[in-house]
């Protein structure tokens, strides 16, 4: 199976994974607003126990937003590298952090409710106003 690599701006973080993402999607929730710095967020999920943290557990920070979500980020540089959510095992990878292109693309959007005002949607891909 084909690994793919992901990485912070400023190279301390590196992460290892394999082209198998169970999803693929673009959150519009306010919390992927605040932590990307963006409309919204690509991300991909798969199991955290197949990521595997090939450089810089020292410059991985790690927030606690909640109960559930874990953020990690990259202390040094700030990129918003995932969360994990802690009841399902499910890390959301930021795609923008891959270092080549995954063999999959989205596939929809999630908490559509609360986009950005400004952000248009042109595309087909189904919406959720939550989640799916």
């Amino acid at each position: 199976m084909k690994q793919l690599s992901s990485s912070c701006l400023c190279g301390a973080i590196v992460l290892r994974l394999p082209d198998a993402f169970d999803y693929m999607g673009h959150c519009h929730c306010g919390g992927c607003h605040k932590f990307s710095g963006a409309d919204y967020a690509t991300v991909g999920g798969l199991d955290a126990d197949k990521v595997e943290l090939m450089k810089g557990g020292a410059a991985r920070a790690l927030y606690q937003k909640s109960a559930e979500p874990q953020l990690a980020f990259c202390r040094h540089c700030g990129s918003s590298l995932y969360p994990l959510k802690r009841s399902s095992g499910k890390l959301n990878l930021r795609l923008s952090c891959l270092d080549e292109a995954p063999s999959m693309s989205p596939g929809f959007h999630l908490f559509v409710g609360s986009r950005a005002p400004w952000h248009e949607m042109n595309d087909t891909r189904p919406q959720f106003e939550t989640h799916p």
